[in-house]
């Protein structure tokens, strides 16, 4: 399984060095070692590429279960023992997510659902503070930011009938601040919907100034 990662890891690599100058990390430091649950925004496709190769760790994506059917990509992502979200069927991936955090691994989670395609961070879903809490290991908040000039657009897919257009980054530095852990406090037994909703918006919101942080790096970078 982690031959494919690696052909994974090793496809994005080339995508990375063709068509990107850079990748501007702050906030290695608050990485801890060991299981641990990425939670980013979701304004580009591109920009979850990154995080293989700021994370030691094997990650394992949280992706929109039609992604696994595309020609290619689908069969390498689930060889790559990527994790499909089926709509309807969240709590079956939850529970893979929380098996491979069991065995050390990273979970990413971009908790919007659907790209923002770099407008105002979209109302999340509590999957990534649920499995926090059923899991026991922190939540890290990763805000990313690309300049908007270095985006390009393109249809992603058409399955199911409904077309999908996503960013895609050309040139340019991609900037990514990350936050400091959290670790929910809520007892597995107790906690229900609205106490996961408060710690989610706030989680939400903490992503939403990393976001504007890596922005103003990178208006240092290309002043208007």
């Amino acid at each position: 399984m982690d031959t494919w990662y690696n052909i994974a890891k090793g496809i994005v690599r080339g995508y990375i060095a063709l068509f990107i100058d850079s990748i501007q990390v702050e906030g290695n430091r608050f990485l801890p070692p060991g299981p641990k649950i990425i939670v980013a925004n979701h304004a580009n496709v591109t920009d979850g590429f990154m995080l293989p190769f700021i994370i030691r760790e094997k990650i394992h994506f949280l992706i929109q279960e039609e992604t696994f059917e595309l020609p290619l990509l689908g069969r390498i992502l689930m060889w790559a023992d990527q994790i499909p979200v089926v709509i309807g069927q969240g709590r079956e991936a939850l529970d893979k997510a929380v098996e491979r955090l069991s065995q050390g691994h990273v979970v990413a989670i971009f908790p919007e659902g659907k790209l923002n395609h770099g407008n105002e961070i979209r109302r999340a879903g509590a999957g990534a503070t649920m499995l926090a809490v059923e899991s026991g290991v922190p939540l890290v908040p990763v805000g990313f930011y690309v300049p908007p000039k270095f985006i390009h657009l393109f249809k992603i897919s058409s399955l199911h009938h409904r077309e999908s257009t996503g960013g895609w980054q050309f040139g340019g530095m991609c900037f990514i601040h990350i936050g400091e852990p959290w670790y929910p406090t809520l007892i597995h037994e107790n906690f229900n919907y609205r106490k996961l909703r408060i710690l989610t918006d706030s989680l939400m919101s903490s992503i939403g100034n990393l976001v504007n942080q890596a922005k103003e790096a990178a208006q240092s970078y290309y002043p208007e």
